[in-house]
């Protein structure tokens, strides 16, 4: 069974837990910050340090912090372009739609609780394929260092030839 972390990104604690505790009851792991970074740059540590396979991130969180989900969104990907993300929010985005990528979507916050099947199996679905493009690129990669170790071994093979 697959076991995706997720990292959730909400400026109000009580909200961040029971959207917690619902993931989790659907088989995801959550990860949820007390306090959210000062700086953008610090997500994409925190996503390295907990090996996050997918994003929730609420699009206001100007409680604690004054930039908005779609800054740490941006910055995310800037360092990475196949992490899938929710953008939660209680306002329509359309404004945003042209922001974001195959790999984002944007649901309203009230939608979540009614829509959760749907939603968790995206996440499910997004970080399974994810992991098989890294393993995938992983091995193609391998290949190509491997042929490259044959080539330099048959020119040795070819130098000690000629010297005989």
């Amino acid at each position: 069974m697959d076991n995706f972390t997720g990292l959730f990104i909400e400026d109000e604690e009580a909200n961040a837990q029971v959207y917690t505790r619902f993931l989790e009851a659907q088989g995801l792991s959550v990860v949820c910050l007390r306090q959210l970074p000062s700086k953008l740059e610090e997500y994409y540590e925190i996503i390295l340090e907990n090996n996050i396979d997918f994003l929730i991130i609420d699009y206001h969180l100007e409680k604690q912090v004054p930039y908005k989900g779609i800054d740490v969104l941006r910055e995310v990907r800037k360092h990475d372009s196949t992490i899938y993300a929710v953008l939660l929010t209680n306002y329509q985005l359309n404004d945003f739609s042209d922001q974001f990528g195959d790999y984002d979507y944007e649901l309203n916050k009230a939608d979540m609780v009614a829509r959760h099947k749907d939603v968790v199996d995206k996440i499910k679905r997004a970080c399974k394929l994810r992991k098989e493009n890294i393993i995938r690129d992983n091995i193609a990669t391998q290949l190509v260092l491997e042929e490259k170790s044959i080539d330099i071994l048959k020119e040795i093979k070819n130098k000690l030839d000629t010297m005989q």
